[in-house]
């Protein structure tokens, strides 16, 4: 129930960005902006990749924190992610990741995430092997 409430607010959140957006710029440059972030979105998806959640996958197994690089991998394959999803808000967090100031709030709440997970004892992030 929570679940699905989240993501019908954050849909609406979204349809309500994109029609502000493409009131503000035109519908054309709207769906040229969101087809350029789905673009980059495949470019840093390219150059993180799956990897980093695996190694992040190993470190949880050996029960020690992620090495930095590992969270700063993980952070950009969320970037991703949020840049391949079409709307404003997570093409705007997806931003505020790349931007290498701010990426380092980001890894902090990563690394708290995995850390509640490691003093848990689990043993994956997010599916069991």
């Amino acid at each position: 129930m929570l679940v699905t409430a989240f993501f019908a607010i954050g849909t609406g959140i979204e349809l309500y960005g994109l029609k502000w957006t493409s009131e503000s710029l035109s519908i054309i440059n709207t769906v040229s902006l969101i087809m350029l972030t789905f673009l980059i979105g495949i470019v840093v998806s390219r150059s993180y990749g799956n990897e980093c959640f695996e190694r992040i996958q190993r470190s949880l197994k050996s029960r020690e924190a992620p090495a930095d690089d590992v969270l700063n991998g993980a952070v950009m394959s969320l970037c991703s992610m949020l840049l391949i999803t079409p709307g404003v808000v997570t093409d705007t967090i997806a931003l505020l990741i790349m931007i290498p100031a701010t990426r380092d709030m980001f890894k902090g709440m990563a690394l708290n995430l995995t850390m509640k997970r490691i003093q848990s004892g689990q043993s994956y992030f997010f599916f069991k092997d």
